[in-house]
């Protein structure tokens, strides 16, 4: 069987180092290959990620052939207010309906593929876009083992772990005080890019995958998805 071609589509340079250094090694070995590429224009920093400038991304990904995937690996904390589907988790926790990180992300996922299946019809989109959105962002994963991160970033374990035991998993950390700002204020000089990586490489795909469901789901999702036939 051929592998997997997947278009990956991050917000900023930490997701795509993150995606070839760590999630893309991972997927090779199963067959899937993963081509990361940032969304927006040339120069883009990550951070203010709306609707329209990722949808003509993914429109543009999908256009290039058709026996290809995409995917993306967005923040749900970074991506605009009117993206498909916040608009609804948002009516859903004002009427005091509670919603884990699961189905957030399963709201937000169904209804930006709505979308994209309405405004491209011809492409395939049920088939082959798989959306992802971290959450509550990216570094989320890096919670997922207290022990590595207190002995890279050399902040106290202690702070790490008591701020956990308030949520089931890393990906609970929700807006309220989101990973990122933990972070910061235990380590003003805390360096995304470089700190980011380094801690999940050091963590290592296993421990995230197991400590983050839905990260986890993607994956699985990435690794089953259809091969064509050699020849």
């Amino acid at each position: 069987m051929n592998p997997v071609e997947v278009y990956l589509l991050v917000e900023g340079q930490t997701e795509r180092t993150f995606a070839r250094e760590s999630l893309a090694p991972a997927l090779a070995s199963q067959g899937v290959y993963l081509h990361p590429t940032l969304v927006g224009t040339p120069g883009h920093k990550g951070g203010d990620v709306r609707f329209e400038r990722a949808r003509k991304d993914i429109a543009r990904l999908l256009k290039q052939r058709n026996d290809t995937f995409v995917t993306t690996m967005l923040d749900f904390f970074r991506i605009d207010p009117k993206w498909p589907g916040r608009e609804r988790i948002s009516d859903l926790a004002k009427a005091g309906t509670k919603l884990d990180p699961g189905r957030k992300a399963e709201i937000i996922e169904a209804e930006t593929r709505a979308v994209l299946e309405d405004s491209l019809p011809r492409y395939g989109v049920g088939r082959r876009f798989i959306p992802y959105f971290a959450m509550h962002e990216f570094e989320a994963l890096l919670f997922s083992d207290p022990a590595i991160l207190s002995e890279i970033t050399e902040i106290d374990e202690r702070k790490i772990r008591k701020a956990l035991s308030q949520f089931e998993t890393p990906e609970h950390i929700n807006e309220a005080k989101g990973p990122s700002k933990y972070l910061m204020a235990w380590l003003p000089g805390y360096k995304k890019v470089a700190m980011g990586n380094r801690i999940a490489a050091a963590i290592g795909m296993a421990t995230m995958r197991d400590r983050c469901p839905h990260f986890h789901a993607w994956l699985l999702r990435l690794a089953s998805l259809p091969r064509s036939p050699q020849g």
